[in-house]
């Protein structure tokens, strides 16, 4: 059997929530203090042709991981993951990863011969969220994107995709399971999307994609869109969830055959879910979180697509720290793991 199904079976082992048929992810807290790397990670001259080439001569994939001071989620993947006594080691055995710093002035090698410093790069690839992973395998470009926080276990389940070389079965695929007789967690604000009709609307849309028995949905709805605050900045939109479990084709977008929900959820680039697609008056995606998150971002996130403050700041981090900056002269507490 392939390794890393074994890997994966060894870390979905554990506690399961009395309504959700898998265990949810769950966050350690921060203290703000220096997040230290693991020393396996690679000391890299930053030449990412080269670094390719020496993944392979060592039958290694290689992983670019994009991180940045402060940032509890980058220190939650380094604490659940990285240093996992089980993942770990076979990350370690598997893949060369070089980390990189999103405000970094570091100068990297691209493939092509461009040079940038990392700071440069983060916006090229506009890196919205750290962690953020890049997967190499045996191309110059990555095979695999993932932006956001994810679990250990849902950590090896993208691990065992990237290596097992699943082309053509998107990773929706893999992530989404279906539950006899269950159902979404229940929502006030977010109407089912059934028809293409539901999306007219002179609002701008925040769509959300989850599944039922799914147990960080559950834990998104728990958690942050039960909040008072939450359902004001959701009131600006018009809420609407997909149920990608659902096999049903439906016409969910214009001049196209009629497609599921997971096939509109790959159309889309998601790879984790619950994920919350937001697009503006003109239906237009101006952002989406596709990772775990919890209520200071999730609120920042409508908050800039409402006000569309990404049309003076692209930069999303940019905006995260601004907004932190402006609640705290209001001498409010932030907590950005909340």
């Amino acid at each position: 059997m392939y390794k890393g199904l074994v890997l994966i079976t060894l870390l979905m082992l554990g506690a399961v929530s009395a309504y959700a048929a898998e265990p949810g992810t769950q966050i350690i807290n921060y203290s703000g203090s220096v997040i230290e790397e693991p020393y396996w990670f690679k000391d890299s001259f930053l030449d990412i042709a080269d670094d390719l080439q020496e993944a392979d001569e060592a039958g290694k994939n290689l992983l670019i991981y994009f991180h940045q001071a402060g940032c509890p989620y980058c220190y939650n993947i380094v604490q659940q993951s990285f240093l996992d006594p089980q993942l770990g080691p076979f990350i370690q055995a598997n893949f060369d990863v070089i980390a990189l710093n999103l405000w970094g002035d570091r100068e990297i090698t691209l493939p092509n011969g461009e040079v940038l410093t990392e700071k440069a790069l983060a916006v090229k690839w506009k890196v919205q969220f750290t962690p953020t992973l890049f997967f190499y395998t045996d191309k110059p470009k990555p095979s695999l994107r993932i932006d956001g926080y994810r679990s250990k276990e849902m950590l090896a389940k993208v691990i065992d995709y990237v290596m097992s070389g699943s082309e053509g079965q998107y990773l929706a695929q893999k992530v989404v399971r279906s539950e006899a007789n269950a159902a979404l967690y229940p929502s006030h604000r977010f109407s089912l999307l059934n028809e293409i009709s539901q999306l007219k609307s002179s609002k701008p849309l925040a769509v959300l994609f989850e599944y039922p028995a799914c147990a960080d949905c559950e834990q998104l709805h728990k958690a942050v869109i039960s909040r008072k605050d939450t359902d004001q900045l959701l009131a600006n939109y018009t809420a609407l969830r997909v149920d990608v479990s659902d096999q049903t084709p439906r016409s969910y977008l214009t001049n196209q055959h009629p497609i599921t929900a997971k096939q509109w959820a790959d159309h889309l680039g998601l790879t984790y879910f619950p994920s919350l697609v937001l697009l503006d008056e003109k239906k237009q995606e101006r952002f989406k979180i596709d990772s775990y998150v919890q209520a200071f971002h999730f609120q920042a996130a409508l908050e800039y697509v409402d006000q569309k403050i990404y049309q003076r700041e692209p930069e999303f981090q940019r905006y995260i720290n601004e907004r932190a900056d402006n609640l705290r002269k209001t001498e409010k507490k932030v907590v950005i793991t909340e």
